[in-house]
């Protein structure tokens, strides 16, 4: 699972801050693999390669309410149907052409939500997306055991609870 945006950026990060918020509070089969795709943009074809099947969690672009979550299988990412630009100077499409240039592209799935707030710097989501995430996070999770991935509830740590872990780590 790859989560794209930036995080310093409010609502603009909200795929990494899902991975963060899944990674502390549930246990996943091992070959659940987690990575912060943050900003990484082409960089990411590197783990194109590495992997058959990957779901994207990222913010997305659209005139749709905040809050709208959608979800692009890989072959509607190729067409374009829908408003599947992510918020992002290089977006998912993008990667995937370059990857495909290389080798075959995994089974992917993109799960995003309409961001309330991008901008910052701001650490953590906005007001008016803090209710609709959680309906995010309870989709991504459907989407894991759609795939056959024993998931178990283990923790129950807050967004905000794991932003201050993480400030504590980033300070010098």
């Amino acid at each position: 699972m790859i989560g794209l945006g930036n995080v310093i950026l409010r609502d603009e990060g909200l795929g990494v801050l899902a991975t963060w918020v899944l990674e502390a509070n549930y246990a996943f089969a091992p070959e659940v693999r987690f990575f912060d795709g943050g900003v990484l943009g082409l960089d990411l074809v590197s783990e194109f390669e590495l992997h058959a099947q990957i779901l994207v969690l990222d913010a997305i672009a659209s005139l749709d309410p905040p809050g709208t979550i959608y979800r692009f299988p890989g072959e509607a990412l190729w067409k374009r149907e829908g408003p599947a630009r992510t918020a992002h100077e290089v977006d998912l499409l993008d990667v995937l052409k370059v990857a495909s240039l290389l080798g075959p592209v995994p089974d992917l799935v993109l799960l995003g939500m309409v961001p309330a707030e991008v901008g910052g710097p701001a650490l953590g989501l906005s007001p008016a997306i803090e209710k609709p995430f959680a309906r995010f996070l309870s989709r991504v999770l459907r989407e894991m055991r759609s795939l056959g991935i024993r998931i178990r509830k283990r923790a129950d740590t807050s967004l905000p609870e794991i932003l201050e872990a993480k400030m504590r780590i980033w300070r010098p």
